[in-house]
């Protein structure tokens, strides 16, 4: 039996203390009853809850009231022998709310209780991915408010789009769901049939020379009149340099043309 000890505890005859290995641990780490009841905590439970007395106490006592149910959900898994998945939790103490993934496990193989409960304080990564939700958020209401249409196109003479921006309805005319992934309206329908291959070919030696493509020409607006626009955008490539797609913005020109006013096709431009 000696075999399977550790070197290091024949050698040094070491009494490890199992509360100690608890308290050295960066997780929270909780052994609780049928009820929920709380029968043993580490170091770093007390340092969660501002050194509060817990022993004796029910964990939901601890957990923000929306999360409530999502913890007796896990109570219930486990009272039926099933381990459930993991989940993210809210701990409350005096000093500030912890967002924790919560993990639960039986204690011991032959028993489905006690159970052990281990929880890592995820707050920082809660908090990072808040922030940038929040600007996105931001991003997309003020891309929402501008006349332009951010689009992300495939490569191809309809220009069948992946993605456009609310500002599409400004520009064409159509809304976003009647121009993405519809083969019954392309955005290249939409191009005047002038101005269609100079722009189809202008792109393709942008995409070649793997630049940016600065265009001017013209489309076909959902009201019937013709709308001078332009656009600015550069190509989507793979590691290997395949080229995937488009993505870039277009803008009107002009509120609204007519085709005597709308410049020729011969003004379409490359950006080199």
């Amino acid at each position: 039996m000696s075999l399977l000890k550790p070197a290091w505890l024949r050698r040094d005859k070491t009494v490890v203390d199992p509360q100690a290995l608890l308290d050295s641990l960066d997780e929270a780490i909780l052994v609780i009853d049928q009820h929920e009841t709380i029968l043993q905590a580490n170091r770093r439970w007390q340092q969660l809850l501002d050194g509060e007395p817990f022993i004796g106490a029910p964990l939901h006592r601890y957990l923000h009231p929306r999360d409530h149910n999502l913890w007796r959900e896990q109570l219930e898994q486990l009272r039926k022998g099933e381990r459930p998945a993991p989940v993210w939790l809210r701990l409350l103490s005096d000093s500030e709310l912890h967002w924790c993934e919560l993990r639960a496990q039986p204690l011991n193989n032959d028993s489905d209780w006690p159970v052990s409960l281990s929880l890592c304080d995820i707050t920082p990564q809660v908090r990072k991915d808040q922030q940038r939700d929040a600007s996105h958020r931001s991003l997309s209401q003020l891309m929402a408010n501008l006349p332009v249409m951010l689009y992300r196109a495939r490569n191809n003479r309809n220009w069948s789009m992946e993605y456009v921006s609310e500002g599409c309805l400004e520009v064409t005319g159509y809304s976003a769901d009647a121009l993405v992934n519809q083969p019954r309206l392309s955005y290249g329908a939409l191009i005047h049939p002038e101005d269609a291959s100079p722009v189809w070919d202008q792109v393709q030696e942008a995409l070649h020379r793997r630049e940016s493509f600065d265009l001017h020409y013209r489309i076909h607006h959902a009201d019937g009149s013709e709308r001078e626009v332009s656009e600015k955008g550069q190509g989507i490539y793979s590691e290997s340099g395949t080229v995937l797609g488009v993505e870039g913005v277009i803008f009107t020109l002009e509120a609204q043309g007519t085709p005597s006013q709308a410049r020729p096709s011969s003004a379409l431009s490359l950006e080199s």
